[in-house]
């Protein structure tokens, strides 16, 4: 385990710069509704749309948003500002050193460490507030945030939806975890002095310089350590997987945890709601539906084909099947 000199988690050692675009009179309210985020440039434009559905959700909300960034563009950082102005929103930009989180391992080439941002949040976001709700990029607001917000986590200093069945067994198992509980660290009530008096934060960058054949993900993996089973397991309902497709009716967060994403095609209810809330946004306007005509992507079009089906396009149906059976094809023979 790595061991910190005591000035180490200071936050002058981790905050470059910080800039606010806010409306007085919602910065300076004691009954805001604290969101955060940690993204990189490239997903800042997705991240919008989910800014935008949880504004469009929670009208009357006074709705502070902080954003954990290893950099940003003026371009960027300009339509953050036009959507604090539009919604009478703040929007919270912070630009992180990196250097305190290189140690920490990457999974995946594709990933970026930004992601372990999440486990600093607490300690700068305290000045503001006692509680925060974390949110991934990929996820969009459906309904209000009032009961999550104000649910009691029971001494706990977190709360989180536990991962399907499945993933539990094979991923608790993988870093034998003595709960056999495991959860999605994609959407989580943080609640700042308990976390703060567990040391969530000094724990979780213990596990800093751990060989990368330990860890099947990145900070999911490690705050499951840090927890093992100890956090509070929100509804299903604050998480629900694969772009909503376990939804029952009452979901109030939607999140594309799997590899379709709904700006790069459309093949369910939820995914075209995304569009609407990408079109509201200050970004480009997405406007494609169909999965790009990859072997890899052969599922993909059965699924959009059935979809458009639904939707009075038998054409679309046809087309679907037909790239689904020639994709299909490519994806076997490996052409």
């Amino acid at each position: 385990m790595k061991v910190f000199s005591p000035d180490f988690f200071d936050i002058d050692n981790f905050i470059l710069s910080q800039t606010k675009y806010y409306n007085n009179k919602v910065a300076t309210s004691d009954n805001s509704l604290h969101i955060c985020y940690n993204v990189n440039d490239a997903y800042i434009p997705i991240m919008g749309v989910s800014i935008i559905s949880v504004l469009e959700n929670n009208k009357g909300k006074n709705i502070i948003f902080h954003i954990f960034t290893d950099g940003y563009s003026d371009e960027n950082a300009e339509k953050l500002k036009n959507i604090a102005k539009k919604w009478q929103c703040t929007c919270v930009l912070y630009q992180l050193n990196m250097d305190p989180f290189h140690d920490f391992h990457i999974k995946v080439e594709r990933f970026s460490r930004i992601t372990y941002a999440r486990l600093y949040m607490p300690k700068v976001i305290q000045e503001y507030a006692d509680r925060y709700i974390y949110l991934d990029a990929d996820t969009m607001c459906v309904a209000p945030l009032d009961k999550l917000w104000q649910m009691d986590l029971q001494g706990a200093p977190m709360g989180a939806v536990s991962e399907r069945a499945s993933a539990v067994d094979y991923r608790a198992g993988y870093l034998h975890l003595k709960s056999g509980k495991y959860f999605n660290d994609g959407v989580m009530l943080v609640d700042i002095p308990e976390w703060e008096k567990q040391q969530i934060t000094e724990k979780a960058f213990s596990y800093q310089c751990e060989p990368r054949k330990r860890f099947l993900g990145q900070s999911q993996d490690v705050l499951n350590l840090v927890f093992d089973g100890k956090n509070y397991f929100l509804p299903a309902d604050y998480n629900v997987y694969d772009g909503g497709e376990y939804d029952q009716g009452h979901s109030v967060i939607v999140h594309w945890t799997g590899r379709r994403k709904p700006w790069q095609m459309v093949v369910s209810k939820f995914d075209e709601q995304w569009r609407k809330y990408n079109a509201l946004s200050p970004w480009e306007t997405i406007t494609n539906i169909q999965p790009v005509k990859e072997p890899k992507n052969y599922h993909d079009f059965k699924y959009w084909g059935r979809y458009r089906k639904e939707k009075g396009y038998f054409g679309d149906y046809l087309k679907g099947m037909f790239w689904y059976s020639v994709l299909k094809i490519r994806y076997k023979l490996g052409i």
